[in-house]
């Protein structure tokens, strides 16, 4: 089941000439009833079955046909996971420091963590109830020797995703689901040092992009 809808997103975006690449802005493409923001509502209603489910939305700049490829992998990967009882359950029994909890939960506990992911509902969109919004942007970094595989700010909806990771061919479809879920988590509200240190695993970001990452494995990706 897994393989064939990864294989059929593929097949539906390979039909098209272009994809997400010919609006002004974020705001217009999700207004947008053109054949490419039709295709994508197409496989969200395929894939939202049961209420309470989370859909992907996604808005592409500088993306070329291949790497978009990657990414409708990525989102078919990163919806099926979030919103599968095996993420959930690790979510839940998540600890830092000997207890039940994540390093920087805004105060929350496990269990509203996962119930605020749940609800999709940005900072920047707290209308967008039960979807994932990406505005995703690619980047060449104008350092060679920068580790960044990608970054957002606190005051746009945009992600930037570095090219010297995204294109390499070890970096698989799975690896970009971690990657956005680890941006998104930041849009949901939560953060780590800016510093690499011990307890920087254990915040949100990284660890549900961990977490994505580990099911993704257990269930065969």
């Amino acid at each position: 089941m897994r393989r064939l809808l990864l294989t059929g997103t593929t097949a539906l975006l390979m039909s098209l000439p272009s994809f997400a690449t010919s609006y002004a802005n974020f705001e217009e493409f999700d207004k947008s009833t053109t054949p490419d923001r039709i295709v994508i509502e197409s496989l969200e209603t395929q894939r939202a079955f049961t209420q309470n489910r989370l859909t992907v939305k996604t808005y592409m700049r500088n993306f070329l046909p291949n790497d978009q490829v990657k990414i409708i992998k990525a989102e078919a990967i990163l919806e099926h996971i979030i919103n599968s009882d095996e993420f959930k359950q690790k979510v839940l029994a998540f600890t830092w420091r000997g207890k039940k909890q994540f390093n920087s939960n805004n105060g929350q506990t496990n269990q509203e963590i996962y119930d605020h992911l749940l609800t999709g509902e940005e900072v920047l969109m707290p209308n967008s109830s039960g979807v994932m919004d990406f505005d995703l942007s690619l980047y060449r970094s104008k350092n060679p020797w920068s580790k960044v595989k990608g970054y957002t700010t606190g005051n746009s909806m945009r992600i930037y995703m570095n090219k010297k990771f995204f294109r390499k061919s070890s970096w698989t479809p799975v690896d970009v689901a971690a990657n956005m879920a680890h941006e998104w988590v930041h849009k949901m509200g939560y953060g780590h040092d800016y510093r690499h240190n011990a307890d920087r695993p254990f915040t949100v970001p990284y660890a549900v992009g961990h977490i994505l990452s580990e099911v993704a494995q257990e269930l065969g990706y």
